[in-house]
């Protein structure tokens, strides 16, 4: 990967620096806050560690759900650059069956960049769980796990099973009513649970010729799909039937799927993309993921003015003069990240709603 792709894709580690080490300068301060909104639930999370057979693949991270108390939370300043959301930690559950989403970080993410969504989510019904993806988070980058990529999906999967089948979960979730959405890297890790499969000739055609697209030197950088033992794994489906929707917001990896997976999917898929197109082309990515899938399962989306890190966390209103000065080129990450932001963030969660409501 060239040292200016890597600065471009350095945002979850600035998000991770913004957290540590500009926000370490601060004291945790948790304040009880009184929404006057209209929310049905509040937003209460609890931490979450898969228990099942892959012990080389250890998986962990946050469950947000409906709480009893609408509009009580609590909210921690800790940061100077990130917006905390509103949480009500280990708050009492709400009765009931609802909904459940997986969400996929990107890359080099982690279960913070989305908080946001899990937040607003589970205020309105849903359950949300997200955990660290092995390999290429923010806090668990290992090399091999990296470049055995299919396992990206996997672990979604076992995510699903494991709260379908745990005693605590398993009587809150409809199981008819179980969805997945990424982003970013995580936006092209859903496709593959809706049924997209990794093409090994396309990848071969496509990050050998000119104008590669992001994902080719990503890949190269992890050493995906080099051996034949990795190409057959990649080929392999990681479909979940068990999932009912799925939604990618401002993917990056279309070029490398198989078209005819892509135009064999059937369930529904919302595809949200960025109109600044600051990260990623959205000719090679969002959009053609829209053009290649079938027309009756898709909906597709251009966030007006928005940009790719638009589906990550709002930034304090003086978060870009702190970032580029103590992390220079990292302040890409706040660029119209505060009240543009925020609109945006309501703009996603309106469609993510009227696409996964009956």
């Amino acid at each position: 990967m060239s040292p200016h792709l890597a600065r471009r894709y350095s945002y979850t580690r600035t998000f991770l620096s913004a957290a540590i080490l500009v926000a370490g300068l601060i004291e945790p301060v948790l304040s009880q806050a009184q929404d006057t909104s209209a929310h049905p639930y509040g937003p209460g999370v609890t931490s979450l560690t898969i228990g099942d057979d892959r012990q080389d693949r250890p998986l962990a991270g946050d469950l947000w759900y409906p709480t009893q108390t609408p509009g009580l939370f609590s909210q921690a300043d800790k940061s100077k650059v990130w917006q905390m959301a509103a949480a009500d930690p280990d708050g009492k559950p709400a009765e009931g069956r609802f909904p459940l989403l997986v969400l996929s970080h990107g890359m080099y993410g982690n279960t913070f960049n989305q908080a946001w969504l899990g937040s607003e989510l589970s205020r309105r019904g849903y359950l949300v769980a997200m955990i660290n993806h092995p390999g290429t988070s923010t806090f668990l980058r290992d090399p091999d796990q990296a470049r055995e990529l299919w396992d990206r999906p996997v672990d979604l999967s076992r995510v699903i099973t494991f709260l379908l089948e745990d005693e605590a979960t398993s009587k809150r979730i409809d199981p008819d009513r179980i969805y997945a959405a990424g982003h970013s890297l995580g936006g092209y890790t859903v496709m593959l649970l809706a049924g997209a499969k990794f093409d090994t000739e396309r990848q071969t055609v496509i990050c050998t010729g000119e104008n590669q697209p992001v994902v080719c030197g990503v890949f190269a950088g992890w050493s995906v799909a080099e051996t034949a033992a990795d190409r057959k794994q990649m080929s392999v489906s990681r479909k979940d039937s068990r999932v009912r929707k799925v939604i990618s917001m401002d993917l990056g990896g279309t070029p490398l799927f198989s078209e005819e997976s892509l135009h064999a999917i059937d369930i529904p898929v919302l595809v949200l993309g960025s109109e600044r197109a600051d990260m990623l082309n959205q000719e090679v990515e969002s959009r053609a993921l829209a053009a290649a899938l079938p027309a009756n399962m898709v909906h597709h989306l251009e966030l007006e003015d928005a940009g790719h890190f638009d589906f990550m966390g709002v930034c304090k209103p003086e978060a870009f003069e702190i970032l580029k000065e103590d992390e220079p080129g990292d302040e890409i990450v706040c660029v119209k990240g505060s009240r543009e932001r925020e609109h945006q963030h309501r703009r996603i969660v309106a469609e993510i709603l009227d696409f996964l409501e009956p």
